[in-house]
């Protein structure tokens, strides 16, 4: 079903607010893109669930999300970045996306030199609640990543000591 224009414009402006709230780390304001109990999983190019150390990123709350990349990105500066969406409208209040991304990581302590850049699809579904429109699940699948020498040492490092070392 085609989505009406307004939703497609709701929707996809609260779509960039998930990327500026990231990258801003205005973390207070996210549960005006997300629903509280928001699903959010981030898988490899090989289709496994990423990991940080020995965490996975698979989030059953907009709150694990946020309380995890709050710490993880609180000494980074990232960018991520969103292409035009693909907006299917499956119910009277269900709306699934497809939206090309790419985004890039850099760690301010290492001077630049751990980066991690890369790119891939976001699968959400948004959820129409009170009259506004909310993030109910989300599985960003990439496509590709491209890490800095360093940081793919820190990455083994972290992977075979279990400590989270940036």
């Amino acid at each position: 079903m085609e989505v009406p224009s307004g939703v497609a414009a709701t929707i996809s402006g609260k779509k960039a607010m998930y990327g500026r709230y990231i990258d801003t780390k205005e973390w207070d304001k996210f549960g005006q893109v997300a629903l509280p109990d928001a699903q959010l999983n981030f898988y490899d190019s090989d289709g496994s669930l990423l990991m940080v150390g020995q965490t996975a990123l698979a989030f059953d709350s907009a709150e694990a999300f946020t309380t995890f990349f709050k710490k993880f990105f609180a000494k980074a500066q990232t960018l991520h970045m969103f292409g035009p969406g693909q907006l299917q409208q499956t119910g009277p209040d269900e709306v699934k996306a497809i939206w090309g991304m790419e985004d890039e990581i850099i760690m301010r302590a290492t001077a630049g030199l751990v980066e991690v850049r890369g790119g891939g699809y976001y699968y959400e579904t948004w959820k129409q609640k009170d009259g506004d429109w909310f993030l109910k699940s989300l599985d960003l699948h990439r496509t590709y990543t491209k890490t800095s020498l360093l940081a793919r040492i820190l990455i083994l490092l972290q992977t075979y000591s279990g400590l989270t070392i940036v």
